[in-house]
């Protein structure tokens, strides 16, 4: 998978301007507070050009600063093709959420300067420069009540300066947060989340309802929760029992590693569920077992673990296409694998 930027900027209901808008900013920064708006007002604003400029504060007193694009793959002035996350501090419940994302983005070691303002609206609120570009087919924008996903805090995460770029070597908490970040990405995008109004036809879309895949990420996949360890920890002393060897959590970002006697190197991702949402839980699971495996650069079989017995429907969503599945059964647990190496 390519590079993936975190943005802190002020919060805002749409981001698609300010001045003759009925939206305000909270928690803009210090230049907002000193000069009544802000560039990351428009971040969100689909451009006559079908692209969107957006911004994230690098001023710090009277220097400019670079963005340090060698942390997301970049050498020159520019990098292209990364995942730009845009976050913003909730000033009702605190802590910072995702409010949107670009796709395959090119972000600026420099300030950028429009060589001609891109909308009417960036005339409006005076935008005259940029650090990040991106298609506004490849941007969406959660509606309010859809920003659920929130960042933590501490050692590892986001610090003062308001752009991040986790490393393979993060704690696992914030391994485990980014995953989860992607898998909402790739579950939404192109699909589900607010497409970005067009900069002067004054149009304006539908905001999206809150969708059941954002619900599901939400409860299962925005954090570790109980049900996750109980799971995990009974499938690994189930694979104890069944003559599993080396048996490791957290190998390459994955839920766990371990050996057996005829499949040999096996990666698996653990996912509690309903057998409602099931379905959810077996399409995540399958992008984030390609990336695990790709990282570890092992030919490994690719199992995914359900909380509870899939459809049948749902169960060959993962057999179909070449990956295991298992699910408890009383004390024990299933486990199919593709038709050709059935092993249940």
């Amino acid at each position: 998978m390519g590079a993936i930027l975190f943005c802190n900027i002020g919060w805002m209901s749409r981001y698609e301007g300010l001045v003759g808008k009925p939206d305000k900013i909270v928690g803009g920064g210090k230049w907002f507070t000193e000069n009544g708006t802000g560039h990351q007002v428009c971040n969100f604003l689909a451009c006559r050009d079908g692209c969107v400029y957006g911004h994230v504060e690098t001023v710090q007193g009277k220097r400019d600063r670079r963005i340090r694009i060698e942390a997301i793959g970049g050498s020159g002035d520019f990098v292209e093709g990364v995942d730009v996350v845009w976050t913003a501090t909730d000033p009702d419940e605190a802590g910072r959420k995702v409010v949107g994302w670009y796709r395959n983005a090119t972000v600026f070691r420099e300030r950028q300067q429009f060589p001609q303002p891109p909308s009417k609206q960036h005339v409006r609120d005076k935008i005259s420069s940029y650090r990040i570009r991106a298609s506004a087919k490849d941007a969406r924008g959660l509606d309010l009540e859809d920003r659920t996903i929130a960042m933590g805090r501490g050692p590892g995460w986001m610090g003062h300066t308001p752009w991040w770029a986790p490393s393979d070597e993060s704690p696992r908490d914030v391994r485990h947060f980014v995953n989860k970040t992607r898998a909402l990405l790739d579950g939404m995008s192109g699909r589900s989340a607010r497409r970005l109004n067009a900069g002067d036809t004054g149009r304006n879309s539908p905001a999206a309802p809150s969708n059941p895949y954002l619900r599901y990420v939400e409860a299962y996949e925005a954090r570790i929760t109980p049900r996750h360890s109980a799971l995990q920890a009974k499938f690994e002393r189930f694979l104890a029992t069944d003559g599993a060897t080396d048996i490791r959590p957290n190998v390459a970002s994955a839920d766990l590693r371990y050996r057996d006697a005829e499949k040999g190197a096996i990666l698996a991702e653990i996912k509690p569920c309903e057998r409602a949402n099931a379905r959810y839980a077996i399409r995540t699971a399958i992008g984030q077992l390609f990336d695990y495996r790709q990282r570890t650069k092992e030919n490994s079989s690719l199992l995914i673990v359900v909380e509870t017995k899939p459809k049948d429907v749902d169960r060959l969503l993962a057999t179909s296409n070449g990956f295991g599945i298992a699910y408890p059964d009383k004390d024990s647990f299933r486990v199919f694998w593709p038709p050709a190496t059935n092993t249940a």
